[in-house]
């Protein structure tokens, strides 16, 4: 085995021209700018600013929150579009749309049994799920335990002006308890294992209700430890709730901040950047707003320094979880059509020593998502297996995990990867055929929960991320001579050692009883997956054209002829 792979090392070297280089090399003076550039405070600040509110398209927090960016984004010198010159590069603009219903925020809540307060929404910031209204006042409401909530188990009962609690869905309960029997409202609990909610006792995951403005009613969500002490008591036929909700219901309009660096002579092909806005905790997704809004600044700065000159445009989005981005790529037909690469920033910050879990690259579809083995592994979020038809091969995976494991190894950070499982504003990007990533952690066990707070963000990681996705759109917008030739470079090495490992376990599996044809299938379909990862590097549009296909070709043939020596392998 060692024979024939130092065979295909030297045939794909061979390739190269000679001043080919390493990717860690080209990178350097990347890394070496945006490590210097990159103001991990000042991303910190401003997550720490957008942590506070609980953000929702259209109320008061997600606004201020993206007038902050704003302002942010001014300082480091961008422009309001409507008043830039024409030779003005950085540029922001507002985008503004009507909603299809109103928006909703929390203003203050509480929930007692007796004289003993179980919940306050100063601690427990996710205590009231949306879309509920306000009681009025502090009033007093009869709870009626319902161990399964359904059509079935209500039937017959009196929920008129009473609380149903139950373990479960608040919607699906809403739906039942509050549109076809008349309760006052409903409280529930439900937390995922990963929240830990046994240790996390105090954690509540947020949750809403329909927004339904005839009943006016509410939902109440739980710890772990105001459900036990409330069930046991409400068990105990102690049934007399007091509950105070204050909310705001009100009309209000989206908005999306679309910030640019336009590109110096391709400045309809672009690198997208996105970040969601909405949502209440601190890392889920106030880091990447932080994270985001800085990776804008340093460029703008290093821009304004005459260090960087981007040939293609880098765009900014902050707005809507996938909404936002979904529009983006679909709203201009022409405009998509220059999208090369799209990048999600979703939970970016964690300080994964309280946290647990670790930073992770969401890979586009490729064989790992179908045979998920080896190094390949599915984070706790959960992906379904692909098919082959389902495959994007391209570059993107390898050239941003090479980027960021070259930060990890200077940095001593923790680095790693998982097989495509969708969620985040990535996905708009590949249903539109766009190549697209997503930078993430998981598993965070205060993931959703109102424990998601500053204290759990981590400013050496959000430089860590940003400084990686810094890099990786200006290696791709800069467009240098070389980089076609270091990103094919990249891509065969990333191809060898993936067929090598591939080898190993189907040879173990085969050893094991697994059959040889599907073992084979597993390492052609491999070998044709990065057939069209090194054909996907012409859209880099290399410089020098003929040469580069030069190379292009025989590092096919050089692939082709080391997957016969693999499949030769196994028997």
């Amino acid at each position: 085995m060692k024979k024939t792979l130092i065979l295909f090392l030297g045939l794909v070297l061979s390739v190269f021209q000679a001043n080919a280089q390493q990717l860690d090399s080209f990178v350097e003076n990347y890394y070496n700018m945006a490590d210097a550039e990159f103001n991990q405070e000042s991303a910190f600040q401003t997550v720490d600013y957008v942590q506070q509110y609980w953000r929702l398209a259209g109320n008061e927090g997600f606004n201020n929150s993206i007038y902050h960016v704003v302002e942010k984004l001014k300082m480091a010198g961008y422009v309001l579009e409507e008043n830039a010159k024409p030779t003005d590069r950085l540029t922001y603009r507002i985008e503004k749309r009507a909603m299809s219903r109103p928006t909703w925020e929390p203003v203050s809540g509480s929930l007692k049994i007796g004289n003993q307060e179980l919940l306050n929404l100063k601690t427990n910031f996710n205590m009231i799920a949306s879309y509920s209204y306000s009681t009025g006042g502090e009033k007093e409401y009869e709870v009626m335990y319902v161990e399964k909530v359904s059509a079935e188990s209500l039937n017959g009962m009196d929920l008129k002006g009473k609380v149903v609690m139950t373990e479960g869905s608040p919607s699906r309960t809403f739906n039942e308890a509050v549109k076809k029997h008349g309760a006052a409202g409903v409280i529930t609990y439900g937390l995922p294992s990963y929240n830990q909610p046994e240790k996390h006792q105090n954690s509540i995951s947020f949750t809403g209700i329909p927004n339904d403005p005839e009943a006016k009613a509410f939902g109440v969500l739980l710890s772990y430890k105001a459900h036990e002490v409330l069930k046991k008591a409400v068990l105990a036929r102690q049934t007399k709730v007091k509950i105070n909700l204050e909310t705001k219901i009100y009309e209000s309009e989206e908005l999306t901040l679309v910030a640019e660096l336009k590109g110096s002579t391709l400045p309809d092909e672009r690198f997208v950047f996105s970040a969601h806005v909405q949502e209440p905790g601190a890392n889920d997704n106030a880091s990447g707003v932080g994270a985001l809004g800085e990776v804008a600044s340093s460029t703008a700065r290093l821009f304004k320094a005459g260090k960087i000159n981007p040939e293609r445009t880098i765009t900014y989005l902050f707005g809507d979880e996938i909404v936002s981005t979904r529009r983006y790529v679909q709203e201009d037909a022409e405009r998509a059509k220059g999208i090369k690469w799209g990048m999600s920033l979703d939970m970016v910050g964690e300080n994964t020593a309280i946290t647990g879990g670790s930073f992770l690259i969401e890979k586009m579809p490729d064989p790992g998502a179908i045979w998920t083995r080896g190094k390949e592994k599915h984070s706790e979020w959960g992906g379904r297996p692909l098919k082959k038809d389902q495959l994007k091969p391209h570059y993107f995976n390898d050239l941003t995990i090479g980027v960021f494991e070259m930060i990890g190894d200077k940095k001593n950070w923790e680095v790693n990867y998982n097989p495509f499982e969708g969620g985040s504003d990535h996905t708009p990007f590949l249903q539109a055929n766009i190549p697209g990533l997503l930078l993430w952690h998981f598993t965070d066990q205060f993931y959703h929960t109102d424990q998601d707070r500053i204290d759990k963000v981590s400013p050496v990681t959000l430089k860590n991320v940003g400084i990686g996705a810094m890099i990786i759109s200006l290696m791709l917008t800069e467009n240098s001579d070389r980089l076609a030739d270091v990103v094919l470079y990249e891509a065969s090495m990333s191809a060898t050692m993936r067929l090598q490992a591939e080898l190993k376990l189907s040879k173990d599996a085969i050893a094991n009883g697994a059959d040889l044809a599907e073992q084979k299938d597993i390492i052609s379909t491999w070998a044709d997956y990065y057939r069209g990862v090194f054909n996907a590097t012409l859209d880099i549009e290399p410089k020098n054209m003929e040469a580069f296909k030069n190379n292009l070709s025989s590092t096919q043939d050089a692939l082709m002829g080391y997957r016969n020596l693999v499949l030769g392998q196994l028997r």
